[in-house]
């Protein structure tokens, strides 16, 4: 029975010590190939196996996804590995690495005004990965050197891209104030045109209310002088009967 017992304790200590060695060959082995330029080599068997640091094969193959440019698949094995659970100290690694596959969705034209909130929305979101776990913080005293300058470099991108956006609303601001000012001089330019005409119109009304005065009074002077030279040839006619009148009594 105690030689059963003894056979059974070495078998078990066999089965766990040929496992660790497969996994220390094994993962070398992706380690190896990932340093060679080699990503078709991945972690997915120890995913299964590793039941001590199931986090290392989420970590290699998140690095094996980011090489690929497979960004997505990558911040999804980072954050498995955050979430095996990682021994003190170790998580700063795979957060830079998660950070940096956030970034990895910047495109090139990321700078362009019309990209510019959705750049910033992934700095932000790659900055608040770093500042998790105290890896990094505002204070510059994180756990993480690396994990300092990126959150630097990241920080120095926002503030670029802040000034590119005010820029930009500083120069719809002036558009808006120059197109304002050119509305407010056409409205001048308008009101004064109208003014002008109202002026001529008055002017001419004027002018044909001075000449139907003019014509008025000539007309009553014309008219006054006929009356006037009527008159007159009546007396003349009236004197002239008088005196034929006369001589004929």
């Amino acid at each position: 029975m105690r030689l059963k017992i003894i056979i059974a304790i070495y078998i078990v200590v066999f089965l766990v010590c040929g496992k660790v060695l497969m996994n220390y060959f094994y993962n070398e082995g992706v380690i190896d190939a990932f340093e060679r330029g080699d990503y078709s080599l991945n972690d997915d068997l120890l995913l299964s196996l590793n039941y001590v640091e199931p986090y290392i094969a989420y970590y290699n193959n998140g690095n094996i996804h980011y090489k690929l440019g497979q960004y997505d698949e990558a911040i999804e094995d980072y954050q498995n590995a955050l979430d095996t659970g990682i021994p003190a100290g170790h998580e700063c690694p795979i957060r830079i690495n998660m950070a940096l596959s956030i970034l990895g969705g910047l495109g090139a034209d990321y700078k362009n005004p019309e990209n510019i909130d959705k750049s910033l929305e992934i700095l932000y979101r790659a900055r608040g990965v770093l500042l998790e776990d105290d890896c990094a913080n505002d204070e510059g005293t994180g756990h993480s050197k690396k994990a300092e300058r990126l959150k630097r470099d990241i920080d120095a991108a926002i503030e670029e891209l802040k000034q590119i956006q005010q820029q930009q609303q500083d120069q719809q601001n002036q558009q808006q104030q120059n197109q304002n000012q050119n509305q407010n001089q056409n409205q001048n330019q308008q009101d004064q045109q109208q003014q002008q005409q109202q002026d001529q119109q008055q002017q001419q009304m004027q002018s044909e209310d001075k000449s139907t005065e003019e014509y008025m009074e000539q007309y009553q002077q014309q008219a006054q002088n006929d009356r006037q030279n009527d008159m007159d040839q009546y007396s003349g006619a009236r004197v002239r009967w008088n005196s034929d009148y006369n001589n004929i009594w």
